[in-house]
């Protein structure tokens, strides 16, 4: 298994590490926090909505509006359209129900709810923003009745009072869910305690309304969120159901009836939620009715000098566009609807409306005051963790969110030097969707979990350096290429009619940087018999930190013909040409067919050699999004010239191509998101696997034999390294002195 930074997709920083992606969200959040816009509305940064702005930015650029695209209306008194705080906002106003244009006569609730949700940045010294500031804004105006002036007596609603208007609620909810609307916020509510009604109460009176707010055959429900209202504490008739024989206030231990409703009729739950208020210190405000019997489906959010766009009288100056504070569940609610707002803009709208509403519930803060149920139902609102990965986060190898996936820090494909940048530049642009532990989509770019490319290392290039003295090899007037590259240890038997061998760490014969490269480090039993033959078998397989390839070699070459020819076989069982995939890329492997056509020969002083390889890689792969991978053409050469010093040494030129695929296809099925109903969305994908360029080592090597041991000096230029054509040439530089003792 090898560790994994996923590579995350951002709009302005490209690709980036997972590491990185936090520092930035930390950055951005430190940004938005700090922004007098932001500060100025204190319930921004209660339910962490900065951190969800950070996570909104980097997805989607600096220029992003929070909420953008997303449609949210609102039942209330109407809205100041033409206020400062909604400059450049997009908002329709629709009048209902006997409704008339706000005038400024008096306190304007509708546009003071509006304003938590969607009021513009400003330069305005005590200008806010909305939490959903980009959103666009439904209000369909309704006569609401003005707040009870303080000391009058609370009066719950009598069962089997309210028929006579269910068939007109009815038909507003009716007219208003049939818009173009994903969220609707409704800051209003009807007197009593919902714990005080039994279904058959609420049925008998709301029949109709509960059928129209049912929303029916409705594929993806608008989402309705209700005040839970402002009756805790009230006065209250002493001997009144609920009121305090102690204080004769009132005891508002669950939500008002509107809000409530989904506690008693099955078919509101799911989208339809209540929201309590809390004060500037995160307690439950002293107004505020508590989530009581309807805790499943009720939540907190701040509701305490909540900034709002004042519309109304301002010192007997009717009109007067000022900004202001005010209280009330009335406020919270909007802090909710905003929210929803920007989780739907987030998750590309991929999730379904009753989606939003389980996963704000589930993130929302549920630590210590907030774990009191009665009270705070499922916590405080969290935007910022709405907007965050839960749990683990997979990426699919099914076909629906939830079946068996793979978690993205164990998912990888480090590319063997082979594949060059290849698949990785196929890969550039394409996203891959993981799924959070809640089903919530997150972006990735798949390229970012490939590992980057390079040649062989220095390490590598070292220790050929320090391998056996070409000095000493050099005999029978040739270089013995057909023989294993000697790095450990070997066992050798004269067997009369030819030489046989056992060895480990070696690598099976082949051109520098060949084929069986694959296999370094090796456990081999060569046999070389007199008439040039030579026949060798090798595995890795079953050691430590090995690739486990095996196979086998054939070589000819006769003392009186200049050409020689090898074939052989190898069999990868965890990688392919080196590649190796791990957690969603599934597993690889591979055998391959090599031919070798080898030279040497002496002109004057100099001893020419060329070496070169052909083969084809048959992959095999399993269990991941890449699902088909065709026949690899696969290529290695090497050219040197090698010449003996007066002085015993010896002076050599190397021109070599490391092993390289030539031509190859890989077809992959992306996860990319998922539909509302959890069905995972995915593309096909069909990609070269060739690289872009072709490394070409040139070196120089020379070798100078001392009284004790040989010094030695490697110089050498890369020209695409990693057979990749947007690298830089690159040289290196290595000298060694080897003595035996």
């Amino acid at each position: 298994m090898m560790p994994t930074d996923p590579c995350i997709q951002t709009s302005d920083f490209g690709c980036i590490s997972s590491s990185r992606y936090s520092q930035e969200v930390e950055r951005l959040r430190q940004t938005h926090g700090d922004s007098t816009d932001f500060s100025n509305q204190r319930g921004l940064g209660a339910i962490n909505a900065d951190q969800a702005y950070a996570h909104l930015e980097l997805a989607e650029g600096a220029t992003v509006e929070p909420g953008k695209g997303v449609t949210v209306g609102l039942i209330d008194t109407g809205i100041d359209t033409e206020h400062p705080l909604f400059a450049g906002a997009t908002i329709s106003e629709e009048f209902r129900a006997g409704a008339f244009d706000e005038r400024g006569g008096k306190f304007s609730h509708g546009t003071a709810v509006a304003s938590v949700i969607g009021a513009q940045p400003t330069e305005h010294a005590n200008g806010f923003h909305g939490v959903a500031w980009g959103a666009d804004l439904q209000m369909f105006a309704i006569p609401l009745a003005d707040p009870p002036p303080p000391g009058t007596l609370y009066g719950p609603t009598a069962p089997g009072s309210l028929g006579s208007a269910d068939a007109e609620d009815a038909m507003l909810y009716q007219y208003v869910l049939r818009q173009s609307m994903d969220i609707l916020n409704l800051s209003f509510t009807t007197p009593g305690l919902i714990k005080d009604y039994t279904e058959q109460d609420i049925r008998f009176d709301f029949g109709q309304t509960i059928a129209a707010l049912a929303q029916t055959g409705v594929q993806d429900k608008t989402i309705l969120v209700w005040a839970a209202g402002n009756a805790n504490d009230r006065a209250c008739t002493p001997g009144t159901v609920n009121c305090n024989r102690m204080d004769n206030m009132l005891d508002a231990d669950s939500p008002e009836i509107y809000a409530g409703m989904v506690a008693r009729i099955a078919e509101l739950q799911g989208h339809s939620l209540a929201v309590a208020a809390v004060d500037r210190n995160g307690d439950i405000a002293k107004f505020s009715n508590r989530c009581g019997i309807a805790a499943e489906w009720c939540l907190a959010a701040p509701g305490v000098n909540v900034s709002v766009a004042y519309f109304g009288p301002n010192n007997g100056i009717p009109g007067r566009r000022v900004t202001g504070t005010s209280n009330g569940t009335s406020l919270a609610a909007p802090m909710v609807s905003g929210s929803l707002a920007v989780m739907k803009q987030l998750f590309r709208d991929q999730l379904s409306n009753t989606a939003l509403v389980t996963r704000l519930f589930a993130t929302a803060d549920k630590s210590g005051r907030y774990a009191n149920r009665a009270i705070y139902g499922q916590g405080m609102l969290d935007l910022g963790s709405a907007a965050a990965p839960v749990g683990v986060t997979d990426i699919a190898l099914g076909n629906t969110v939830g079946s068996p996936g793979v978690n993205i820090q164990s998912t990888g494909l480090r590319l063997g030097g082979a594949l060059g940048d290849g698949l990785g530049q196929a890969l550039a642009g394409q996203e891959i969707a993981a799924f959070d532990s809640l089903g919530a989509p997150f972006w990735f770019k798949l390229s970012g979990f490939t590992g980057a490319t390079r040649g062989p290392s220095s390490l590598i290039r070292l220790r050929e350096l320090t391998a056996q003295s070409p000095i000493t090899r050099h005999t029978a007037g040739r270089l013995m290429t057909f023989t294993p590259a000697r790095a450990g240890g070997s066992i050798e038997q004269d067997l009369g009619y030819g030489m046989l061998r056992f060895g480990y760490r070696e690598r099976p014969a082949g051109a520098n940087g060949g084929h069986f490269t694959l296999a370094d480090n090796a456990t081999t039993l060569t046999f070389t018999g007199s008439n040039g033959m030579s026949f060798s078998t090798f595995t890795a397989s079953g050691f430590a930190g090995r690739s486990p390839t095996s196979g086998v070699a054939l070589a000819w070459r006769p003392f009186d013909v200049p050409v020689g020819f090898r074939a052989g076989w190898l069999a990868e069982q965890a990688t392919m040409l080196g590649t190796m995939a791990t957690g969603a890329f599934g597993q690889l492997s591979a055998d391959a067919a090599v031919t070798g056509l080898e030279t040497s020969f002496e002109i004057g002083r100099w001893h020419l050699a060329a070496d070169a390889e052909i083969g084809k890689a048959h992959p095999q792969v399993r269990g991941g999004i890449i699902t088909r991978m065709s026949s690899l053409t696969t290529s290695a050469f090497a050219f040197n010239a090698t010449r003996q010093l007066a002085n015993g040494g010896l002076f050599r030129i190397v021109l070599s191509q490391p092993l390289r695929v030539e031509g190859g296809r890989a077809a992959l099925s992306v996860p990319t998101g998922r539909t509302k109903d959890g069905a995972v969305l995915r593309q096909s994908v069909s990609a070269s696997v060739a690289p872009s360029g072709r490394q070409i080592d040139v070196s120089a090597q020379w070798y100078y034999p001392l009284v004790n041991g040989e010094l030695r000096f490697d110089a050498a230029w890369m020209h695409n390294p990693g057979h990749n054509a947007n690298v830089d040439p690159a040289v290196r530089f290595l000298a060694g002195w080897q003595f035996e003792f």
